[in-house]
């Protein structure tokens, strides 16, 4: 069984998680906007790892869960950067991200290409970032695919604008799945089929699941064997 960590950022910040001793390259789960590392995706990736014994971990990003900060003050660039500190501690690792999770785990890939084997993005939310703003209504509030809603502070909105995804395509060299269901009616199918089609890295597949919705949940014990397919290619 996974055993909770705690992975310290410096200045009061921590990261926690649930970590899995096995074989590697780790599988990393990252979660989306307002959700918590203890999902159904989550927890299909890791009954996966076991009965592969492989490796794995997955945690609350910063400003979620139990891991420290609000949600709504942190800035992407310090998302990205947590995830690039754990992925140095733990090693070459295959990167699973969700929505949100999806796009700062391509960023950390691309910041540290050496700790990341291979990526499975999950209806990425690619264009969030340097769109943030215009998602905010009348009150300054963003409002999650579950309803939930939240201020947005100035500076991390300004922090989102700066978010370089345009040449992120291009920097990415490991082997990259992209899931995306047809009904997702929060990011587009059409933003991972652009950003399929602009990836440089040869080692690569979309699967476009019909009907499938921006949660992905009812085919996610389908989505693991694709990507360890993948890498094994």
């Amino acid at each position: 069984m996974p055993r909770p960590f705690r992975l310290d950022l410096g200045d009061g910040h921590f990261l926690a998680g649930d970590e899995l001793a096995g074989d590697g390259p780790t599988y990393v789960f990252l979660h989306g906007l307002g959700s918590v590392r203890q999902g159904v995706k989550s927890t299909s990736l890791l009954a996966h790892a076991q009965r592969s014994g492989r490796a794995f971990v997955r945690v609350d990003l910063r400003g979620h869960g139990e891991s420290s900060g609000t949600i709504g003050l942190v800035k992407p660039s310090a998302l990205i950067d947590d995830v690039v500190r754990l992925l140095q501690r733990l090693g070459p690792s295959v990167v699973v991200g969700s929505s949100l999770g999806g796009l700062v785990g391509a960023m950390a890939a691309a910041a540290c290409p050496q700790q990341v084997v291979g990526l499975g993005l999950l209806a990425p939310a690619f264009g969030l970032m340097n769109g943030l703003a215009d998602r905010l209504d009348a009150h300054g509030q963003l409002r999650t695919s579950d309803g939930r809603s939240f201020p947005v502070a100035a500076d991390v909105l300004a922090d989102a604008r700066a978010i370089d995804e345009r040449s992120l395509p291009r920097r990415l060299a490991v082997p990259t799945l992209l899931v995306h269901g047809t009904a997702d009616d929060v990011i587009p199918q059409q933003v991972s089929e652009r950003f399929f089609q602009a990836l440089t890295q040869p080692q690569k597949e979309l699967w476009l699941v019909p009907g499938g919705d921006h949660r992905l949940a009812d085919v996610a014990d389908a989505i693991w064997p694709r990507l360890d397919a993948l890498l094994a290619r």
